[in-house]
């Protein structure tokens, strides 16, 4: 007897490919933050830096690059999804 699902038998494919398709999902989030990080460490950061810390411009920068990282996702996933549909 399943407590969420009320005593209900469950479709155990159904919520196999449910679960899946999460952890597909967060795959993608993890490797799209790591390739952000790497892109706007790359593209902020001097390759030799003194301090432990970002500062002022270096922060800003970082910023702007992976807002524009994640803006640019955003738009290439909305026209797949349009063509998918159309």
């Amino acid at each position: 007897m399943s407590f969420f699902g009320m005593g209900a038998p469950s479709d155990s494919s159904y919520d196999e490919n449910k679960i899946n398709s999460v952890k597909g999902e967060m795959l993608m989030i993890q490797q799209m933050k790591e390739k952000a990080s790497s892109v706007c460490f790359e593209k902020c950061v001097p390759a030799y830096y003194s301090e432990g810390d970002l500062n002022k411009g270096e922060s800003n920068c970082v910023d702007r690059c992976v807002g524009k990282f994640f803006q640019t996702i955003k738009v290439i996933g909305t026209q797949m999804q349009s063509q998918q549909q159309g």
